[in-house]
Parts: C-alpha cells; structure tokens; sequence
C-alpha cells in the first residue's frame, strides 16, 4: 500500500473506534428536563419502556448524574437534555430518593442501534475496503466508492458518539454525511467518462468545499453559542441537497441514455437513502417532528448494497444485472424464511419482544441466510465446477465479448479486440501476446501457470504460434473464462485464415483476369438452383394448381349441351386472379418501379398493397437515401417486404409502425408492432424463424447490425443498421 493509502485507512480506525469507545463508555438515555424552576425536571423521555421499568417519570427531579449536581452537566446547561450517564440519582415528587445504574443491556434500543449494529458496519466495511483494495489497486472507480463506503460507515458508526455530544464524534458525523455523497458524485463523473457520457453538471471538485464548511460550522458554534440550533439543520440541508442532486443526476442520465447500468446504480443509491432523507431530514430541517428518530431511520444505510456494488466495480461494472438479480434472488428466499423462523422462535417462546428485539432477530437471521447462500455458490463452485460453469457473470460476459469479437474482420483486429476484453474483465494491463515458432509444453486451449504466470496457447499452425502470456496467477471463475474465450479465440482464428485465403485467391484471379474458380462457380450454381427450386415450388404449389383446376372446369363446360354464361364469366375471374398472382411474383422477383422510378415510388406501391391485404394499421415514415451500391436499394426494399410479410402472418398486430432514417454512407431501419410478441429463442424454434434468419443473413452479408427486441404480450422491435464499407470487394 502507499502511504496515502495508509493513511486513509489508519484514519477510518482511529476515528471510527474512537466513537464507538465513546459510545460504549456510557449509555445514551436522552432525558430532557426542564430547568426554569432552578431544578432539573424531567419532562420527556426517550425510552420510555426503560424509564418505565426503573420508575422514572415526568416530574421528577434529576438531582446526580454519575455522582455530580445535575446542574452542573454541560448538555443540561446548554441544551436542557440529559444525553447520557452511567449512574443516576433522581427525587420523587413525594420525597423520595431513588438511585438509577444504566447499563446497555437494559436498554435494548440503544445497545442494538448504537453500538452492536455500528460495530458490525464497521468490521465489514473495513474488510470489504481491504479486500477490494488489494483485488484492484489501480482503478479509480475503485478508490472513489471504496472511500464512499468508509465515509459512510464512519457516518452510521459515529451517531452514537454525536448524540452524546462528543465534539470529534459531531465533526466526524457531520463531514462524512455530506462527504460520501460529494464521494458519489465524484465517482458518477469518472464512470461518466469511462462510458463516454457528457458530464453537463457541477465539476465535482467545487463540491469538496461543502464538507470543510462543516466544520467551521461547528467551531463558530463554540464562540457562539446562539448557533448551536442551526448547525445540524444546516448539516441536514447540505445532505439533503446533496442526495437529491445525485439523484437528479441519475434520473436525468437514465432518461437520456436509457442504460441499464445508470438505472440499477439508481436504485442502488435510492433505496437506502431516500427513506432517511424523507423520514428524519425533511421534517428536521423543516422545524417539523421527524416522522422516525435519527437512530431508526438511519438502518436504512445499512442496506446500502456495497457488497454488490462494489464487486461490480471490480469487474468494472459489467454485468450489474446479473449480480442484482443474484441478489435479489437470495434476498427473496432468506426474507421469507428468516420471516417464518422469526416468527416460529416468538410464537414457541411465549414472550412478548420489543419491536426492536424481533427487528434485530429478523435481521440477523437473514444476513445469515443470505451469506449461507453466497458460501454454498463458492463451495459448489470449487467442488462441483461443471454446474457452477454453467452460470455466474463471467460465463454471462463471455456471449457478450464473443459476440464482439465475432465482428473483426482480420487477425489483427481479432487479436486487440481480445486484449480489450481481457484488459476489462479481468481490470489488468500485465499480459501480452506473442507469436514464436518453437515447440511450447502445452497444447492449444490448456492453461500453464507453472513459472508464477498464466500461459495458454491461442493458435498452432505448426509454423507459429500464438501465445498469451499474463503477468499474475489468475483463479477461479477468470480461469474458467479466459480457457472458453481462447477456445473461442482459436476457432475465430482458423476461420479467419480461411477466409484469408479464400480472398487472396479471389484477388489473384481477378488480378490475372482468369475467370476459372471452379468452387465459387459451382457455389454460385448451387445458389442458383436452389432459388430455382424454391420458386418451381411455390408456382406449382399455387398457379399451376389454379390453372389445372380452370382446366378441368373448361373441360365440363365443352362436354355440357348449354354453355352457362355465369360460369365462363366466373372462370375468367379466377383466370385475372392468376395472372394477378403471377405479376405479383415477378414483381417480388424484380421490383419494377424500383429500377424505373427509384426506392421511394417502390416502397409506396409496396405499402399500398400491403394496406390492403393487412388487418393493421401501418404507419411508416421514409426518407430519401442515397448509396454508391445500388444494390442496397433492393437490399432496403427486401427488407422491408421481409417485415411486413413477417408482420401480415405471424404479428396478430393492431398497429405497425415503419421508420426509414438516412445516416452517412448508409440507413437505420426501424420496425415496431403490438402484436403478440414471443420469446427470442422460441422464435428459433417456430415456423417465423425461416423470416427472422432471412433478415439476419441478409443484415450480416452486407456488414450490418440487427437487434431483436421481443417478448410474450409486448411487441416486437427491431432495428437494422447497415452502411456502404469502401473496403468489400467487387
């Protein structure tokens, strides 16, 4: 570690077990009393269930507090409270005296919200910060949320040293409640940047300036001592402004982005902050009771999930939705269980607990079951590997990276686009990939960490080979990865070669003017006839038959005595309709108008027929496009007759709508409908799928991109983008 990180983390546990030690010195009991009559008279209490079981009541009088004069306790001087004491010596309005011993276990409330539960945060917080601090040094977004998560824990653990107005515990309280949110929003405005979103709010660093207002705050007070009831209000508003800024900026991003990732840290950051912020700050700062004390409200922060948020940001924060729905799903089952379990022990027992007892319990129940449930995942990942390959977020990742890497045209690119999908899963710059031709110990695909690195061959040609080599010992679920990415890298590899011969053969034909290459021609023949065959098969399946059956009637009416003018009339009509079929398939074949009058009087005729032969309504909205290819003028139009004639059979829509956009060098393509919708990959599976493949096969022959948005009851999407590449050959 640096010195600097030393020292942050050196600080967090001076400070943080100092207010927990002040804290746990003397128990917090929060008396007021009112001392107008020149006597200390108690005329509220805090925890009244205490106060009833040691018969303290309003109209007391508080004569000792820990062996001195009540009048003489500096929170009763200056803020008419008794905040806290060990010992108590109290008078009767009848006389009598009655000597008090305060002792946490006696007061429940206090012991679980003061002290078990801030101690426990800020263990876990502590070894969560060491943990990720050592897993990823070097990532900012790391650093930032690690010193959120400290900043807060200092906030939660140092409410007990405050209430009992301890000055360092108040100073400490007060600059982190605002500084780990200036901590978050300095954290947004890196992430921003790393996923190239402008950043059109406050530079962050004019916001540290808040936090060391506090303090000045607070020492002003010490001169003044008619601040002392502003101060926390104004603390309060600070916090307050600062939580919904952040979640302004959250919401405002999501709505211009639409990124799952900005949505999921808004939730995040919402749910535990939020309650707080309405059921205590608001009132407070409002001059209004607050809805919840501060103690109470402030268990929301304990839900603040670090724990996932920052595994996220050590794999970068990909595949967050992975991680919440993990969690979401162990958090179901522990609820209901820890829920039944709670209840069960209270209803065997017969006793009537505190709602604070009962909450604490039910808490406790299920952070045991949902670390059970994290604990089983990891053994079941070591011991029983091939079920736990089958899931988790890396195994997630791997369709995406693929799918990425799927695009790259030659090795080379091949290749960076490997180094790019390793430098952001695993977060490291410490490999490098080399080419060598003499013999390795391993094989293609095996991982060798023998010499302290991680080695594995991507590629054997025999002549070279292709080596990745990683400067650290990977473990686990990286290992699982990095051995079926490069599988995958392998074969990419191969196909590549492939394809680069085939190319270099093509353009040493066209270079010499040979026209002989015998497999693309019988290529080209294959393709040929089999569009022969499809067609013969639809003409006989539909105009031939019609014809043969016009035949067959022809051939009654010859035979009968009286010729019946209806009939001839009605096989004409069948007549005009076959020939009306028979033009439609021609056109089908070669649009006519889209050579003689352009795309635009193509789609039109196209959109007039389909009104009429559809049960929706289309709404389309097409501009002028221009290409260098005239090709993709027919490419434009088969795709559009592709949707449509997808939308008339298998939609069952009510509404489609159409959308033609012109960009640089090529267009944006956008279908929606609200028909019935289906399942991605049911569809593979269904009679539509012939469709959905032809629109893929014909995206992906000319270097485009389709997405494919669908599901049960809600519609389908798509959106198909293609643009003219100067470097396809003739």
């Amino acid at each position: 570690m640096s010195k600097w990180t030393y020292s942050i983390f050196i600080t967090y546990l001076v400070l943080g077990l100092y207010v927990l030690l002040v804290a746990i010195k003397v128990p917090f009991i929060s008396i007021l009393v009112d001392t107008t009559s020149g006597q200390p008279v108690i005329v509220d209490l805090y925890y009244s269930e205490w106060a009833q079981q040691h018969n303290i009541e309003k109209g007391d009088i508080l004569l000792t507090v820990d062996g001195k004069p009540a009048q003489d306790d500096r929170s009763i001087q200056l803020y008419s409270v008794l905040r806290s004491a060990k010992e108590l010596t109290i008078s009767k309005p009848n006389g009598v005296i009655h000597d008090i011993s305060v002792k946490h276990k006696n007061i429940p409330e206090e012991l679980y919200l003061q002290i078990i539960f801030p101690c426990l945060y800020f263990v876990l917080s502590f070894s969560v910060a060491i943990y990720l601090w050592k897993k990823n040094k070097d990532n900012q977004l790391t650093r930032l949320l690690t010193l959120f998560l400290l900043t807060c824990s200092l906030a939660y653990t140092s409410t007990g040293a405050s209430a009992r107005g301890d000055l360092i515990g108040l100073f400490v309280i007060g600059i982190c409640i605002v500084l780990c949110l200036v901590l978050f929003i300095h954290f947004l405005q890196f992430y921003f940047r790393y996923l190239r979103i402008e950043w059109p709010y406050i530079d962050t660093k004019w916001l540290y300036f808040i936090p060391l207002f506090i303090p000045c705050c607070y020492l002003i007070e010490l001169f003044d001592l008619g601040l002392r009831d502003k101060v926390g209000p104004i603390n309060l508003f600070m916090f307050a402004v600062l939580v919904l800024y952040a979640i302004y900026i959250l919401l405002t991003t999501y709505l211009r982005k639409k990124l799952a990732k900005i949505r999921l840290i808004a939730i995040a950051f919402i749910i535990p902050f939020l309650p707080f912020l309405l059921l205590f700050v608001v009132p407070e700062v409002l001059g209004h009771k607050p809805i919840m004390q501060a103690d109470l409200a402030a268990l929301f922060l304990l839900f603040i999930p670090f724990s996932f948020i920052f595994i996220q940001v050590n794999e970068r924060l990909f595949d967050i939705e992975y991680q919440l729905s993990r969690l979401r799903y162990y958090s179901t089952l522990a609820f209901f269980t820890a829920l039944i379990i709670t209840t069960g022990i209270t209803t065997l027992l017969m006793e009537q607990f505190s709602i604070v007892k009962m909450t604490s319990g039910f808490i406790l129940i299920f952070l045991v079951i949902v670390a059970s449930f994290y604990t089983k995942e990891r053994l079941d990942f070591k011991y029983r590997k091939v079920i736990f390959s089958s899931n988790g977020n890396y195994v997630h990742n791997l369709y995406a990276a693929v799918n990425r890497m799927g695009k790259a045209k030659n090795q080379q690119e091949l290749l960076d686009r490997f180094k790019y999908e390793i430098t952001e899963k695993l977060g490291t710059t410490a490999f490098s990939i080399t080419t060598v031709t003499e013999d390795v110990p391993f094989t293609r695909g095996e991982v060798n960490t023998e010499t302290g690195m991680t080695n594995l061959l991507l590629h054997d040609s025999g002549e070279e080979k292709i080596i990745l080599k990683i400067r650290l010992t990977l473990q686990g679920e990286e290992l699982l990865w990095l051995e079926l990415l490069a599988l995958y890298v392998s074969m990419f590899i191969d196909n590549l070669k492939l394809i680069e011969d085939l190319v270099r053969e093509i353009q040493l034909v066209k270079n010499n003017n040979d026209t002989q290459l015998p497999w693309l021609d019988k290529l080209l023949w294959n393709i040929i006839e089999k569009e022969k065959s499809i067609l013969a098969q639809e003409l006989h399946d539909t105009i031939l038959q019609e014809q043969l059956h016009l035949a067959r009637e022809l051939d009654v009416i010859a035979c009968a005595p009286i010729i019946k003018k209806d009939k001839v009339l009605d096989i004409r009509e069948h007549l005009l309709n076959a020939a009306k079929d028979l033009r439609e398939y021609c056109e089908n074949l070669s649009p006519p108008l889209l050579d003689t009058f352009g795309l635009q009087m193509a789609l039109k005729k196209l959109f007039q027929k389909v009104k009429m032969r559809a049960d929706f309504l289309l709404n389309t909205r097409i501009e002028r496009v221009q290409f260098q290819d005239a090709t993709l003028h027919l490419v434009v139009y088969r795709l559009v007759q592709e949707l449509l004639n997808n939308a008339i059979k298998h939609a069952e829509a009510t509404e489609v709508s159409l959308t033609l956009q012109a960009i640089h060098r090529g267009f944006i393509l956008q279908y929606d409908d609200n028909g019935i919708g289906c399942n991605i990959e049911d569809l593979m599976l269904s009679s539509a799928s012939m469709g959905i493949n032809g629109l893929r096969e014909r995206v992906r022959a000319f270097n485009g991109d389709i997405k494919i948005v669908s599901s049960h009851h809600e519609g389908m999407h798509i959106v198909i983008q293609i643009q003219e590449d100067g470097d396809l050959y003739d």
